[in-house]
């Protein structure tokens, strides 16, 4: 089953029910850090969330590309 938006926002809100109160409060959170990647990889800088990885944007063939490295917490979960 994939993460949609919707599990992310239930999982907040259950994981935080004193700082998330309702389900656009946990949609603002997810937008926030959505933001924060993207504008680290239009500045050509990195993002770097522990736990699930690095973002880093690299010219190639006249493009940037998007590359992920994965936090080892993160393949560790993946492979059990």
């Amino acid at each position: 089953m994939a993460a949609d938006l919707h599990t992310f926002v239930n999982v907040l809100q259950s994981s935080m029910p004193q700082c998330i109160k309702n389900e656009e409060d946990a949609a603002e959170v997810i937008t926030i850090v959505g933001s924060v990647i993207t504008n680290a990889l239009k500045n050509q800088d990195t993002a770097y969330l522990e736990g699930i990885g690095e973002w880093r944007s690299e010219k190639g063939s006249g493009r940037k590309n998007v590359i992920f490295t994965p936090d080892r917490m993160l393949v560790d979960a993946a492979n059990e």
